[in-house]
């Protein structure tokens, strides 16, 4: 497995109690039938599920797959990503991620996604559900190289209102960094504590339950105008927001509803995928469902 010092286990390592270690190497390359997913390799309780072409042979469509449903105390997962020049590939999980309470030690997932010169990752976790009492430190380092192209997104739920259930225990963090030929382009730092001020007041959470990042790299401004657009068509389901800095165009979701995160930030996708990638939307089957 791939690690960067971006992702090296921090000081508080030695406080992880006995979990699940698992981790999971992909290799994307771009062959004479187009994407390939030319090496997948695991360890631990992660896997893939068989790659899907439903838009051809060039993008390669990928489900990640954690059977145990969701991670505990003590567990540590590292995902690496990696595409060579010319490969395209898109990445989803066909389920939420849940982090459930801990007693004490800290849930790890590490994740370093590298793209190659040419090539394009398209990165669509479905969101990651904090219970009451978990600590989860979550960091994800997108290495691109060149003109590599990558968009994603990330959308965490604070607690299970839906189960009368609040996040009152417990701690999160969150780092959520692009890189391209190891220059920094968005560095992302988020931190929430159930006991912490972040959750109600109205710099941070505002009492809601959901927050969720869209990042793309682009240094296309004149797609803003239409990736606002698409916030205000989602008024109605929370807080939707969109800024261009140098490189990244980000989107934000503030709210109570993962399901409108996912929405808005698919429309946002559908907008943006042919402007950026060329390539018209081709959403995997697994949304559907």
């Amino acid at each position: 497995m791939r690690h960067t010092a971006g992702l090296a286990v921090d000081k508080e390592a030695s406080l992880a109690g006995k979990g699940w270690r698992a981790e999971l190497d992909l290799a994307f390359g771009k062959t004479k039938e187009g994407t390939t997913l030319l090496r997948r390799s695991h360890c631990g309780p992660l896997r893939v599920q068989r790659p899907f072409y439903p838009e051809g042979g060039d993008v390669c469509h990928v489900y990640l797959l954690h059977p145990p449903g969701g991670v505990v105390a003590g567990d540590e997962l590292d995902v690496g990503v990696t595409l060579d020049k010319g490969a395209h590939a898109l990445i989803t999980t066909p389920a939420a991620n849940k982090f459930y309470r801990s007693n004490g030690a800290w849930a790890r997932l590490r994740q370093s996604l590298q793209v190659a010169r040419g090539a394009s990752l398209e990165w669509f976790p479905q969101e990651a559900i904090l219970f009451d009492g978990a600590r989860a430190d979550v960091r994800t380092r997108v290495e691109l190289a060149g003109d590599a192209s990558f968009m994603g997104w990330e959308i965490t739920c604070l607690g299970r209102p839906a189960a009368h259930e609040k996040y009152l225990h417990g701690e999160s963090r969150q780092c959520f960094e692009i890189w391209r030929d190891g220059r920094p382009l968005w560095l992302e730092r988020a931190s929430f504590a159930g006991d912490g001020t972040a959750l109600s007041a109205a710099w941070g959470m505002a009492g809601h339950t959901v927050t969720g990042t869209f990042a793309c790299v682009t240094r296309c401004h004149e797609v803003l105008p239409k990736v606002r657009a698409v916030a205000e068509s989602c008024r109605d389901g929370g807080v939707f927001n969109a800024t261009q800095l140098e490189d990244v165009l980000v989107c934000r979701y503030l709210g109570d509803h993962a399901e409108d995160a996912r929405r808005y930030f698919i429309l946002v996708w559908e907008t943006l995928r042919p402007l950026v990638m060329q390539r018209p939307a081709c959403a995997p089957r697994i949304w559907a469902t």
